[in-house]
């Protein structure tokens, strides 16, 4: 299966679908806060930076996935990367 690409601002994450979800790749980045007025899954982040997955990158302004990581789907994927409500299937594109 090929990569998809999402760049929201100045993250670029890739990700793919799998048999039991959409993971996205180590390396790959996250915005660190979106808009104020979007709702987000501060749980779910929380948890990604409480196990390591998400780490502050060296542009304070990202975060950077320490390895793949496996969503339910591509929307808390997208928008965990926008950090914010996010519709996967619209905004994971062929590079």
């Amino acid at each position: 299966m090929e990569w998809l690409v999402f760049r929201p601002q100045s993250a670029q994450a890739f990700g793919r679908l799998t048999a039991t979800g959409f993971v996205v790749r180590a390396g790959s980045t996250a915005m660190k806060d979106g808009s104020p007025r979007v709702k987000r899954d501060r749980p779910l982040r929380d948890k990604l930076v409480g196990e390591g997955v998400l780490v502050l990158h060296s542009n304070r302004d990202l975060y950077v996935f320490t390895r793949d990581y496996e969503f339910t789907s591509a929307s808390p994927a997208a928008g965990i990367v926008k950090d914010g409500n996010a519709s996967g299937p619209q905004l994971w594109k062929k590079p």
